[in-house]
């Protein structure tokens, strides 16, 4: 087996290692705290500067941190990575009315908030400070040097673009089972076929993502940020409808193909 190959499985199986150990509590008491998952969702990033430090030591250390700091792209991306996937998130929901000739009960979003169904303008002010925590304190800084960070770059030495945002998508999704049965909010309440789908298709769109920001784990975090506010914490409890959900998980896949076809181009690894 060539090193590159060598050095992703490594990773791979690290990260499932440390996140499985770390998510073991649940394991022997489910009613624990969903704050319990945070340790385990450093996973991906605790595995990725352990084999970096071991293989490459101080220098590669630096060049995987340095992915941090790339901040210089097109404000579109910015706007893409907060914005994108709720954007999809607003025409699934309107699609749904169209199919169906109702509206979704969206008061169940401010429910999750914390406030009451008639409190649209709190929520909506106060959803910046969500998605800013969100994103802080939850998977996205947890995760990012490593998916993006350490495997993308490696990944695409021997596989494309695209074959590189299947697998990704395909692992990070299996990296989550035990949270189906010990904590199934923490991956929406959807059910694993769905999810295993949606997850793909979401490392297509992060794969081209990627790509076209210069390698820049900055905004892996923040479109990482965007999906969990989209998908995630806002949208799980109307996600659990069969059709809204199937809508959603459309228009994820067909955003992915049409982003693959532009998924080319390599960031330096």
């Amino acid at each position: 087996m060539k090193t590159p190959q060598k050095r992703v499985l490594q990773f791979f199986g690290l990260t499932f290692l440390i996140s499985w150990a770390l998510w073991s509590p649940f394991y022997f008491n489910p009613d624990l705290s969903e704050f319990w998952a945070l340790p385990g969702a450093w996973g991906p990033t605790i595995a990725a500067l352990i084999l970096t430090q071991v293989h490459e030591g101080k220098e590669g250390l630096s060049r995987l941190l340095a992915k941090l700091k790339i901040w210089r792209v097109p404000i579109k991306y910015y706007a893409f990575a907060i914005l994108g996937i709720l954007g999809v998130g607003l025409l699934s929901l309107l699609t749904y009315r169209l199919a169906t000739g109702q509206w979704m009960d969206t008061g169940v979003v401010l429910e999750g908030m914390g406030l009451s169904s008639n409190q649209w303008v709190l929520g909506i002010v106060l959803s910046p400070l969500i998605f800013v925590i969100n994103t802080l304190l939850g998977g996205p800084i947890a995760e990012e040097l490593g998916w993006r960070g350490y495997a993308q770059g490696r990944m695409q030495g021997f596989l494309t673009p695209n074959q590189t945002g299947l697998a990704i998508g395909f692992l990070w999704s299996l990296w989550h089972l035990p949270l189906f049965y010990f904590l199934p909010q923490g991956v929406g309440h959807m059910p694993i076929l769905p999810y295993f789908i949606s997850m793909m298709a979401m490392g297509v769109i992060f794969s081209w993502f990627y790509n076209h920001t210069k390698g820049s784990v900055l905004l892996a975090i923040l479109l990482h940020g965007g999906m969990n506010f989209a998908e995630g914490f806002l949208g799980a409890d109307l996600l659990q409808d069969d059709t809204l959900r199937t809508i959603h998980i459309f228009f994820i896949v067909v955003l992915a193909l049409v982003l693959s076809r532009r998924n080319k181009s390599i960031a330096p690894g």
